[in-house]
């Protein structure tokens, strides 16, 4: 009965790791309120940096709204106006999982924009073109935002950069995973990265991976380098439900176990 309760404690437990989620907003009032930057050339693209949700944000050729544009009665200062080819927000610091989503809501006739995601920054030159270095393209160039094509990634940095036509937007929507401890599918992964999954005082572990364990709270418990067979004393944790990451051939990996 007691092993009984345990697997729905582990089930209930990875049902709400897989839910668990995080989301950011990009609107005019964190890249730096309503004031106008020298619509036309956009203050010459300065780089516009801030802090939302204690993730480093930056943006390159984009404004407030000029006067009551795209539409009436908009008013001015109110959108977010991004230089055509050259408008591009990203993150300078990782986001705390991977990214989940991402939405772009706009004012007037929606404009595309294309989306790249690394595992670094992806917006570091200064010249008068803002090009996007390094990372992958997700999907194809989009006027609402991408979903779907960020499944099965683990990107932490992120890049949208606007299309051929300048473009007003409300707001966009960064949702990422949260923590990340986020569990995925280990044969995915082609890796078994805990041996022994009813655990007494060792865990066993079949690849080599920087690991760390996690209770039912979230909180990482114990952290160890391993290698293929290595063992890991876990004698003093608690009876109950955990869960292992580790990063294994590239792949995010985590595995629920017991702790008798």
């Amino acid at each position: 009965m007691t092993k009984f309760y345990s697997l729905l404690a582990a089930v209930a437990l990875a049902a709400s790791v897989n839910a668990q989620t995080a989301s950011v907003t990009i609107n005019v009032a964190n890249i730096g309120g309503t004031a106008v930057l020298a619509t036309g050339n956009y203050n010459n693209g300065a780089e516009r940096t801030w802090e939302t949700n204690t993730i480093s944000f930056g943006g390159k050729a984009i404004t407030g709204n000029a006067a009551n544009q795209p539409v009436n009665p908009t008013t001015a200062g109110t959108l977010i106006q991004t230089q055509a080819s050259n408008g591009v927000f990203y993150n300078t610091t990782a986001l705390p999982g991977k990214l989940v989503s991402v939405t772009i809501n706009s004012a007037g006739t929606p404009r595309e924009s294309s989306l790249f995601g690394g595992s670094s920054r992806l917006v570091n030159t200064t010249a008068a073109n803002y090009d996007v270095t390094g990372g992958t393209q997700v999907g194809s160039a989009s006027t609402t935002g991408w979903s779907a094509d960020l499944a099965g990634t683990d990107y932490r940095f992120f890049a949208i950069k606007r299309g051929a036509s300048a473009g007003y937007i409300t707001s966009i929507v960064i949702v990422y995973e949260n923590p990340t401890m986020a569990a995925v599918d280990t044969t995915k992964a082609k890796a078994n990265l805990v041996k022994n999954t009813i655990v007494a005082n060792e865990l066993i572990f079949g690849a080599s991976a920087k690991v760390s364990i996690y209770n039912a709270a979230g909180q990482i418990v114990k952290t160890a380098e391993v290698s293929d067979n290595s063992r890991v004393d876990v004698s003093t944790l608690p009876k109950g439900t955990y869960v292992v990451t580790g990063l294994v051939n590239g792949q995010t990996v985590s595995q629920k176990i017991i702790k008798k």
